[in-house]
């Protein structure tokens, strides 16, 4: 009996959550997998959470620290519970489960992937909506981000659907609270694990607006420093930059103290030695900063390390089924549009 875990972050999406949990289930009809269950890692102040427990999934709380956050704490709950393979998909219904669960299935069945992420952009015609231009840059700039880090030529990192082992959500660590997408794939490759890339849909939001990427600027200043500090760039750098100042100011004075014949007699001389002073400063100050930086990445992922279990509820595994929408549900949302 194989077994199936799929992890669902949402925030406030009740709109959504009845029909996309609906769907995950139809996507393995016709699967070898005969159990999932649904994880519903919930931040949430609508009826998400009542709707999601009514359609049979059980519900993690989250932390309200981001999809990130909230991403990590249902991978790693639902490896504990040693399914077969887990799935990741957002909760606003843009990714089309009930037809793209096989096709995800297939590369870690046939022994090519541990972890499997979708593309938009592999093939013509996947996106069902106008996409902005500006976001398709920013793509492109996040993809050769990871590209010169993993070495991997993806077209996309944003798919709302992943397939992975259990061993490829164990070991997550993350971080960021907004970089998940793009930090799952490196860290991945970082552990030996294989990636690939297969063509997804992308619908239209069935209702509301994204909130990790509603503003572009504000998504790339969250974004670029993580997956810098990840790349191990503040070291490269802050350790470079403050080794050249230090440097700098030995040599500054080391003019100095020759051009003054090789004597301490430079009371005359206060602006050179201000400034070897400052290039002094400035250079253990890179240091001290790209030291704290290293120490609060690896404090980081120590924290991520200690596994999130489903203690509040037990995990509820379902039949896979044709997709249902239970008359509680039906009645509770019409009672919140009687009263909007």
């Amino acid at each position: 009996m194989a077994k199936a875990c799929v992890v669902v972050p949402t925030k406030d999406e009740e709109a959504s959550i009845a029909g996309v949990i609906a769907e995950i289930r139809r996507g393995f009809v016709g699967t070898r997998y005969n159990r999932v269950a649904i994880i519903v890692v919930d931040d949430s102040t609508d009826g998400t959470r009542r709707i999601a427990r009514a359609c049979g999934a059980t519900v993690l709380p989250g932390d309200g620290d981001g999809l990130g956050s909230a991403m990590l704490k249902g991978l790693h709950a639902a490896a504990t519970l040693e399914p077969d393979v887990i799935l990741s998909i957002d909760g606003d219904g843009q990714a089309d489960p009930a037809s793209e669960i096989p096709r995800f299935l297939r590369p870690i069945e046939a022994d090519e992937a541990d972890l499997v992420v979708g593309s938009r952009f592999a093939a013509p015609n996947l996106v069902g909506y106008r996409y902005h231009w500006l976001r398709r840059l920013g793509t492109r700039v996040l993809c050769a981000m990871i590209r010169a880090q993993t070495g991997l030529r993806l077209t996309d990192s944003h798919g709302g659907l992943r397939a992975m082992r259990p061993e490829v959500a164990a070991s997550l660590e993350l971080l960021g609270t907004h970089t998940y997408v793009q930090e799952t794939i490196i860290d991945a490759v970082a552990k030996g694990f294989r990636v690939v890339e297969v063509p997804s849909v992308w619908r239209p939001r069935q209702a509301g607006t994204s909130r990790v990427v509603a503003s572009i600027p504000r998504y790339v200043f969250y974004t670029l420093p993580v997956l810098l500090l990840r790349w191990g760039q503040h070291i490269r750098w802050l350790y470079t930059l403050g080794l050249l100042a230090i440097l700098a100011a030995l040599a500054l004075f080391g003019e100095v103290f020759i051009s003054e014949g090789l004597t301490f007699r430079l009371a005359h001389r206060t602006p050179a030695l201000l400034l070897v002073a400052l290039l002094v400063i400035t250079g253990v100050e890179l240091f001290f900063f790209g030291f704290v930086l290293q120490l609060l990445k690896q404090i980081k992922k120590g924290v991520d390390r200690r596994p999130a279990r489903l203690e509040a509820e037990p995990a509820v595994w379902l039949d896979v089924e044709p997709a249902w929408r239970p008359a509680a549900v039906a009645q509770y949302v019409d009672e919140r549009k009687r009263t909007a």
